[in-house]
Parts: C-alpha cells; structure tokens; sequence
C-alpha cells in the first residue's frame, strides 16, 4: 500500500490572469475602424466649402445648391459652420468658396460687396433667387478655374421665390422641425420641372436618382450592405 506521504503535497495551479494588450494595439485597432468607415464616403473631384449659418432662407439654399454640387456633379461639399457676420473674412482669405446668400439690401453689405468685386478679392457670382435683385452670389476667384461646371452650374440655377421662401419659412433649428437638409430635398421633390431647366441630362438623370434613393444630406457614400448595420448610404 502507498502511504499518503509518498503521493506528495500537491502543487498549487496559479489563476490565468487576463494579458493586457499594448495600448498601441489598441490605437490601431480603433484606427482600422475609422479607415473602414472613411473608406465609405466617395472622393469629389474636388472639395467645396459653403459658408453656412443658422438662418432658415440660407442653410436650406446651401443644402438645395450643395445637392446638385454632390449628385449631380461629383464633388464634395463641406457646410462650414460660421456667424452670419463672419462670412466677409472667410471669403477674402480663402476659409470657403462660396457665400450662397449675401444680402446686399443692408447698405453695409452692399459697400462690401462692390468694393471687394472691384478689387478681384471676391467676384459676383449672380443672383440665387429669381425673385430677389438683392442677394447675391459671393464667389472665391480660385473657383471658376477649379470648377468650371460648377459655375456654369449657378448662372443657370435661380429659384422662384414663393416655392423656395415657403418651405424656408418652416425650416427650425434643433430637434424639432424642418431642418435644412429637409426642407430642401422637400423642395427638389416638388419643383422637379423648375430644376431640371438648370441642369444637362446627365446631371439631371443623376440627382433624380438621388432623390429616389431617398439620398437627402451631402455626403457622397458608397452603400455596403450589412444588414441592420449598414452604412446609411447617403441618407441622414
């Protein structure tokens, strides 16, 4: 018989303890995230910066304009959020593109306007609202080289005031109400016959396509099904 002393003292198994990862493994895993989810938005063939503030009339034209900037003509669109008086800076030093809605009926507005047209530091891109000889288009001088069709694009796209002032009047700023973006694909859905005269065939054909895709914001995006966690495609 084997006595208990000759079996020994057993040996104490240690816990498994949980290895950390080294934080940067950690980094690039969240970054490989992030690269899928860039991976996503389409490339513009060049990016656009709007001037945008919170005023109902001006954020749903952007929104309205920016629309056939994305679907129809192929570029990004970046609403660079501001205050209404800061828009002078930004254009004369190149912060954005365009100013969509400079209202030249306040005296001061005006001044600024002509003066910085005579200097070459901003050029008059035309009128947006048919009904409107007071607000204008104010347009970086870079533009017209970088995007040509886009140009072209805005002396052609002026909107009937009544439609356009109609929806602007119900767009809010918050959780409740029309936003923007909103009030604007309401536009394009119900003018169809006013804005397919701004556009050719080929642009027009796209940007119906987007709207019945129900492609209501500016961000270009390739759609990748994946089930309850695909991507939104373009919609908001």
């Amino acid at each position: 018989m084997i006595s208990s002393e000759e079996f020994g003292t057993p040996t104490p198994v240690p816990t498994p303890t949980a290895t950390r990862l080294p934080e940067e493994s950690v980094q690039i895993e969240g970054q490989r995230t992030s690269d899928q989810q860039t991976a996503l938005d389409v490339v513009g063939k060049d990016i656009i910066k709007i001037a945008n503030w919170k005023e109902g009339g001006p954020a749903m034209l952007n929104n309205l304009l920016g629309y056939f900037m994305v679907w129809g003509y192929d570029y990004t669109v970046e609403l660079v959020e501001m205050e209404l008086e800061d828009y002078r800076d930004a254009i004369e030093k190149g912060e954005v593109d365009l100013v969509l809605h400079v209202d030249t009926a306040d005296a001061d507005t005006s001044a600024w306007l002509s003066s910085v047209v005579e200097s070459g530091t901003v050029l008059d891109g035309g009128k947006p609202l048919a009904d409107s000889e007071t607000v204008r288009i104010a347009m970086h001088p870079t533009l017209p080289e970088r995007a040509p069709d886009l140009v072209g694009f805005l002396e052609t796209a002026t909107l009937p005031g009544e439609a356009f002032s109609k929806i602007a009047g119900t767009v809010k700023f918050g959780r409740i109400g029309v936003t923007p973006g909103v009030g604007a694909f309401k536009y394009l859905k119900e003018q169809g016959a006013v804005w397919n005269t701004w556009v050719s065939e080929v642009e027009a054909s796209k940007v119906q396509e987007a709207i019945d895709s129900s492609k209501t914001s500016l961000r270009n995006r390739t759609c990748i099904p994946r089930g309850v966690e695909a991507n939104d495609c373009g919609r908001n």
